[in-house]
């Protein structure tokens, strides 16, 4: 038993090493590094969802599902991004399987998937999806 409970730990360990992250954020400053691509699957796409505006935001439920376009300009955390759209600056959590295999740099334009997170002392937004704008 703990030989398996050390082993999952390990391999666990290994695959969220950035050696084997799939796509994400792309700082051009930064040492390029090779990224093991995997499987992309399919889904249903609603494109009737409006997309909001950060200064909206404030006045949003917590846990509204939101669209946001505009830039991720800066990775600000481990999973914490700077997003950007002509009305401000609010900071996304993106994780891992969120970007979908895509690489994106602060000049690439974003559709954002995501919810609504407000906590007494900020409010954030989840990021299940991003979209590279073509």
């Amino acid at each position: 038993m703990k030989k398996s409970l050390l082993t999952a730990i390990a391999l666990s360990t290994l695959i969220t090493t950035p050696a084997f992250a799939q796509g994400g954020f792309q700082n051009p400053n930064a040492p390029q590094q090779m990224h093991h691509k995997g499987h992309q699957g399919g889904g249903f796409m609603n494109s009737t969802q409006a997309v909001s505006k950060v200064s909206e935001i404030s006045s949003m439920k917590d846990d509204q599902f939101i669209v946001l376009q505009g830039n991720i300009v800066n990775q600000v955390g481990k999973d914490d991004f700077l997003f950007r759209d002509a009305s401000g600056e609010i900071t996304v959590e993106i994780e891992r399987k969120a970007w979908q295999g895509q690489e994106i740099t602060p000049a690439d334009t974003v559709k954002l998937y995501g919810e609504v997170d407000k906590s007494w002392n900020k409010t954030e937004i989840d990021i299940k999806r991003v979209e590279k704008i073509k």
